[in-house]
């Protein structure tokens, strides 16, 4: 390419036409090629074609031919009476000189007498095969029985394929039987053909039972020397029935053949024919012809290429003299204007030359003038550009805000020291990470999120969305990410600007809001619940007592009614404890030590754990804040927590993980059991009455459990971690 560059204008003006030049003769050259030859084999193809057709219009008159023989030895009324009489001797003596006869001299094979339904009667080829059912193999033997009419054809008998005309006997006005008379397919029929001189015709059988080499088989041919044939072609014309042209040698010679499927009387293939030329000729004119192109195309070239360079040096001799005076203007020379002017556009740049030498006088004098108050305008500038980059830069670092910026492949390049704060991650850790911007998002928010964020880099969309990213220590923080791609000229993204806020404290109190939302509106339709039921379980226990009364102790309804007030009694005690619950819940709340709680209830539930065998772990962080709790209340939440998830261990052994960790904000208090199947269900009415595993005795005590919870402003998350394990997170905020 630098050579190319290096060389003169002239010649750098030759190169492309001299490419087109070769590109177009190679292209007539090869359009009037393709041409000639398409040409050619569609002359091959109408003589092949014509061949094909002569061929069966051979097959037609043989048809023709035998169905009149028949039909002239049928109307013999000596041959009709004695196949009326069944007379074979009689037959033989009227018909079978005449066939010998036809045999030699025409190529007559077949002459088959036949009588109702379609049973053979007498074969002159084969004397000594007869009484054969035909009719159910014989479309021929069908349509004459049927109709009544001479038919002819190519079909299969026990000779092979024949040209055969089957006719109708008659004797006295009635069927007495049928007279077949056919051409054997072989190379009698091929007789006619070989009076076209520059034309070979092959009839071929397919046995496709057969192996590959030996599946075709040359029933008759003109052509007295044998080539290899690909039978897979042969195969496919025969099942398909679409004929193909092939190429082959034969001997030296090359040859165009035409395949074509055979029809028979039924219109299915029956065999295959095989038209073939010789296309030595057409190959030496073809080549002859080729020369001839190609010899006129290079001499075509070659002279434009002569004018085209002549041309060149007549247009670039004005450009030499330009050049020289746009030198001697670039050495500071005293340059005079051109004493040239030629006409078009390069007059035009001469022109342009000329004006350019009175603008550079112009810009000298001018530079001299800036030269003097230059230096000092740079530095004062340089100094303002440092100053504006430093308040830049303390701004970004200071701001309590997570700032970052990605190239155009979401890498991250830049974040500012806040990153620390936020997610306890330095700059050099998250820099070393190149795909940090996608891979701290927790990872059940990625389907989510990871869309969003490829299509910001892919289209340019700003970015805005709230999600969970991973602080060091393993602990979820909410975030909100706001990201602006900056985009280039053509509209491509060419770097991302954006920052981080953490909204964790935000999103905690939203949840906790919700959660008290939703407890008042489950306390006040239970309180309306449990005051309508109050009344009809009072009438009803009122006319069970009244009942039980009226009846005799010996009386078989007492044990009923008995059952009736026990279960009564059961409902009253159950309704007396979910109105304890919705009772207010008042906490009076002092600055405790929360694992001392957790320690206390611990000790009071060993009993418990000894009797189940449950396997106890205790992590509890030494150096905890301290809370502000109501300790009486608490130390009953968390004893019903405690002993709910008990009923989730089994009772042949489980285990029970007990942990607290402290925040930022809060401390976090989890529960975890290991042991039995957690279903979707068991988490999602786990605090409802009725529903959960423990003693029916203690049901109202969990959703009282958890009121108590929202009293302190507690956050509950109850999950499950694997197909037996269930974990509860209790999240106490930080006075």
């Amino acid at each position: 390419m630098e050579r190319l560059r290096s060389l003169p204008l002239r010649y750098r003006l030759i190169v492309p036409f001299i490419v087109l030049a070769f590109f177009g003769t190679c292209s007539l050259v090869w359009l009037a090629i393709l041409s000639q030859n398409t040409l050619i084999q569609r002359q091959e193809h109408q003589r092949l074609e014509s061949f094909y057709n002569t061929f069966l219009h051979t097959l037609e008159l043989r048809g023709q031919w035998a169905v009149s023989l028949a039909s002239g030895f049928a109307r013999n009324p000596e041959i009709a009476k004695a196949l009326a009489d069944r007379d074979r001797m009689r037959l033989l003596q009227l018909c079978y000189p005449a066939y010998e006869f036809m045999r030699r001299h025409y190529g007559i094979y077949q002459f088959h007498f036949e009588v109702p339904p379609g049973r053979s009667f007498l074969r002159l080829h084969r004397l000594y095969q007869f009484g054969d059912e035909l009719w159910l193999q014989r479309k021929q033997i069908q349509d004459v029985l049927r109709d009544e009419r001479e038919v002819y054809g190519l079909e299969w008998g026990a000779t092979g394929y024949g040209i055969r005309g089957v006719v109708p006997v008659y004797w006295q006005e009635q069927l007495v039987g049928l007279l077949e008379v056919g051409f054997s397919l072989g190379e009698k029929i091929l007789e006619p053909m070989r009076l076209h001189g520059d034309a070979d015709v092959s009839i071929l059988s397919l046995h496709e039972g057969r192996p590959e080499g030996k599946a075709l088989q040359v029933v008759g041919s003109t052509l007295a020397e044998t080539f290899d044939r690909p039978p897979s072609i042969y195969a496919s014309v025969f099942r398909s029935a679409v004929p193909q042209y092939i190429h082959l040698k034969v001997g030296n010679r090359p040859y165009a053949f035409l395949i074509h499927a055979v029809p028979n009387y039924r219109g299915e293939p029956a065999t295959l024919v095989e038209v073939g030329v010789d296309r030595s000729d057409a190959v030496a004119l073809t080549v002859r012809y080729r020369r001839w192109m190609l010899g006129l195309g290079l001499v075509g070239m070659i002279l434009s290429v002569g004018a085209i360079y002549v041309i060149a040096l007549f247009f670039t001799r004005p450009i030499d003299r330009m050049i020289a005076f746009a030198r001697e203007i670039a050495m500071g020379r005293a340059a005079r204007p051109l004493d040239m002017r030629p006409s078009g556009e390069l007059g035009t740049l001469a022109d342009a030359l000329d004006e350019m030498l009175g603008s550079l006088e112009m810009s000298r004098e001018q530079i001299k003038l800036y030269a003097a108050t230059l230096e000092e305008k740079v530095q004062a500038r340089t100094r303002e550009l440092r100053e504006s980059e430093e308040k830049y830069r303390t701004l970004v670092e200071r701001v309590p805000l997570v700032v970052y910026r990605l190239d155009k492949d979401g890498t991250m390049v830049f974040v500012n020291r806040f990153v620390e704060d936020l997610l306890g991650m330095s700059q050099a850790e998250i820099l070393e990470r190149p795909r940090f911007w996608k891979e701290k998002v927790w990872l059940e928010d990625r389907d989510r999120i990871w869309p969003l964020m490829d299509q910001c880099l892919r289209e340019g969309l700003e970015f805005r969305e709230e999600y969970r990213v991973q602080h060091r220590n393993g602990q979820p923080i909410y975030v909100l990410d706001h990201a602006l791609p900056a985009l280039d000229m053509e509209g491509k993204v060419q770097m991302v600007d954006g920052f981080l806020m953490d909204v964790t404290e935000r999103h905690a109190l939203q949840q906790q809001i919700i959660q008290t939302e939703e407890l008042r509106t489950l306390s006040e339709i239970s309180a309306r619940l449990a005051h309508e039921i109050r009344n009809p379980i009072a009438v009803a226990g009122g006319f069970a007592r009244r009942l039980l009364g009226r009846l005799p102790v010996d009386s078989p309804h007492r044990q009923k009614v008995q059952i009736i007030l026990k279960e009564m009694a059961r409902l009253e005690s159950i309704l007396k404890r979910i109105q304890e619950y919705l009772k207010p819940v008042v906490i009076v709340p002092v600055r405790c030590d929360f694992n001392a709680l957790v320690t206390q209830v611990l000790k009071d539930l060993t009993p418990t754990l000894q009797a189940q065998a449950v396997r106890l772990e205790v992590r509890l962080q030494p150096d905890l804040p301290h809370l502000m709790l109501d300790q009486e209340l608490m130390k009953k939440s968390l004893h019903v927590l405690l002993k709910a998830f008990l009923s989730y261990c089994p009772e042949d052994g489980g285990t029970l993980k007990i942990s607290s960790v402290s925040g930022s904000n809060a401390v976090l208090f989890e529960v975890q059991a290991c042991g039995l199947h957690v279903s979707d269900d068991d988490i999602e009415h786990f605090f409802y009455p009725f529903t959960s595993r423990m003693d029916e005795s203690r049901l109202l005590d969990l959703p009282l459990a958890k009121m108590i919870l929202h009293r302190h402003r507690c956050l509950v998350r109850l999950q499950r971690k694997g197909e037996k394990e269930l974990l509860l997170s209790v999240s106490f905020p930080l006075c």
